[in-house]
């Protein structure tokens, strides 16, 4: 989800310096000529103000950089725009002044109406989206070109998708709340004064029912709480009528072109500028399906259902098996920190702003860790499971879901302490990059070293847990030898599955998170990827019982939460 390049920009005064930086990092040549700014500057002036607009994490040698200014006693500000970097720095103790992001929320209209226009290659988008919208009090009017002499059978198909109402309407019908309209035909439907009209005008390019006649009619009715879908079709007949949506305060989606093949249509709407959104068919029905949602009402698990298959749909990310209490969760506190009072403002934002969805992104990402966390666990690991696995010649762990680093180097220290880590090789994974790159700098909070401490202890540590790490007076720093035993990789424990063979692999408390189809998925991964001697450990609140774990494992230690093949 790289934005844009690196850009640094020096501005230099006779009272301090000030370093602003676009862009983000994923190369060493993007940081290298900031860093040499930095040390530039804490040579030249007392004050320096550095200003991240775009980055989301840091490297190391880039913090690093920064604290050798506050060790030196110089005046160091720093700007950060996202608020996942504000909370690393601030762990950090570095000085951090965080601007924060206000989303622009476009008032809300209240929904009145939705019609649908397509031709060809647009039935199976229409069915997908009647099928998964909620049924609400909304009329829906439906309009496809077909010629007159072919029966349409759309609405006996839809009465399978849906428990709305179905009609293929007649001349001076009443239009009812919660009923989809068919445009029959040979007729062009329009709508005035609440009723439907039936007329046999001319065709409008070579189409009869015309898409311009029910979408221009249908602006004139409904104005501002009309929303229109325009989807794939050859014909330019649909176009005007998004002109005239628009030009009476409508909202016009049109089907994204790439999901079309026959995509000129909308094609032509977008080149002439006539809509408010291009969207893939999931994205709109997410986004129509929201506006049923009330400020402060419970969200429902239909709307969170097709809120993810968008997000899978536009970004890739695929969290449609999450349980929808964590789904939930992350919503209302995204939508608090956003001040975006309801659902369907916020959904649409998300879908239509990659750096939005970053934070999203952020949010369902649960990073809670520590150090020698659950030490019980790395106790028996101490006495009884390394030493057994001390056997191998080489020996490879897995730390899945390793959020920001902690287990991981935990099990470095403890490996170091008991002359095992120049065999071994720890092979870290998150589906969180962010969370990979932060994991990888090694850098942690001082503030947590108590506990640290406390938790090493419990763990069987007969040394000093102070000996392991170094402790420049703002943060703890992860010793270099220990980087070499262990790689860091972005991973999916649902979709990237097996990728070696491990003597020892940690899951510690994110199953909790997934629906049980998917905790059976990765508990399946882990029978093929655990050494037939090997040993999984899992967190204090899952078991056996979570994706049917016992099919393939059995307890070496229940109340540990350790397990073995059968």
């Amino acid at each position: 989800m790289r934005d844009k390049a690196v850009s640094v920009s020096l501005n230099v005064s006779a009272a301090q310096d000030r370093i602003d930086v676009l862009g983000e990092y994923d190369r060493e040549e993007d940081f290298s000529p900031l860093i040499e700014n930095i040390r530039q500057a804490m040579l030249k002036t007392a004050r320096l103000e550095i200003s991240f607009y775009d980055a989301l994490t840091l490297p190391k040698e880039v913090i690093e950089a920064m604290a050798a200014v506050i060790l030196a006693g110089k005046d160091l500000k720093i700007f950060t725009y996202h608020s996942y970097l504000t909370h690393i720095l601030v762990s950090l103790s570095l000085p951090v002044n965080h601007v924060p992001h206000k989303a622009i929320s476009k008032q809300k209209e209240e929904l009145k109406a939705v019609v649908i226009g397509g031709s060809a290659d647009s039935l199976d988008k229409i069915l997908y989206f009647i099928k998964h919208l909620p049924v609400s009090r909304l009329p829906i009017f439906i309009v496809q070109h077909l010629d007159e002499k072919t029966e349409n059978k759309l609405d006996s198909l839809l009465k399978t998708y849906t428990d709305y109402q179905i009609l293929m309407p007649t001349h001076l019908c009443k239009v009812e709340q919660g009923t989809i309209y068919i445009a029959p035909p040979g007729y062009h439907l329009k709508v005035a004064n609440g009723l439907i009209y039936l007329t046999h005008d001319a065709k409008v390019c070579f189409a009869r029912p015309s898409i311009d006649v029910l979408f221009k009619s249908l602006s004139l009715e409904y104005g501002k709480g009309l929303v229109g879908l325009l989807l794939c079709g050859l014909n330019i007949d649909g176009v005007a009528g998004c002109q005239a949506l628009r030009t009476h305060g409508g909202t016009v989606l049109l089907e994204d072109s790439a999901e079309c093949s026959a995509p000129f249509l909308p094609d032509q709407a977008r080149k002439q500028g006539i809509y408010d959104y291009i969207m893939g068919i999931r994205e709109m029905t997410s986004y129509v399906a929201s506006t049923t949602a009330k400020p402060g009402e419970e969200l429902s698990s239909e709307l969170i259902d097709l809120f993810l298959e968008a997000l899978n749909h536009c970004y890739g990310y695929d969290y449609r098996g999450y349980q929808y209490t964590t789904v939930k969760r992350r919503i209302d506190k995204l939508m608090r920190l956003l001040e975006i009072d309801d659902f369907h403002s916020f959904q649409h934002q998300i879908l239509l702003d990659p750096g939005l969805f970053r934070r999203f992104y952020q949010e369902m990402s649960v990073e809670v860790t520590s150090f020698f966390r659950h030490p019980d666990q790395f106790k028996r690991m101490r006495e009884e499971i390394l030493p057994y696995l001390d056997s191998f010649p080489r020996l490879k762990i897995w730390s899945a879901g390793c959020a920001s680093g902690e287990e991981v180097y935990t099990l470095a220290l403890l490996l170091d302490e008991m002359e095992m880590l120049e065999k071994s090789q720890i092979f870290a994974t998150d589906i969180n990059h962010f969370a990979i790159s932060h994991a990888k700098s090694g850098l942690f909070p001082l503030q947590s070293l108590e506990q640290n401490r406390s938790n090493y202890l419990a763990s069987g540590g007969k040394k000093n847990f102070d000996s392991h790490v170094e402790n420049n007076g703002l943060y703890l720093k992860i010793p270099d030898h220990y980087h070499k035993h262990i790689l860091f990789y972005q991973h999916s424990l649902i979709h990237d599955g097996v990728f070696n063979e491990f003597q020892l692999i940690l899951c510690r408390n994110v199953l909790i998170y997934f629906k049980p189809i998917l905790q059976e998925q990765v508990m399946d991964n882990f029978s093929r990827s655990l050494h037939p001697d090997g040993f999984l450990v899992l967190g204090k609140s899952e078991g056996l019982s979570t994706g049917q774990g016992g099919r393939y494992f059995e307890p070496f230690d229940r109340q540990g939460k350790i397990y073995r093949f059968k």
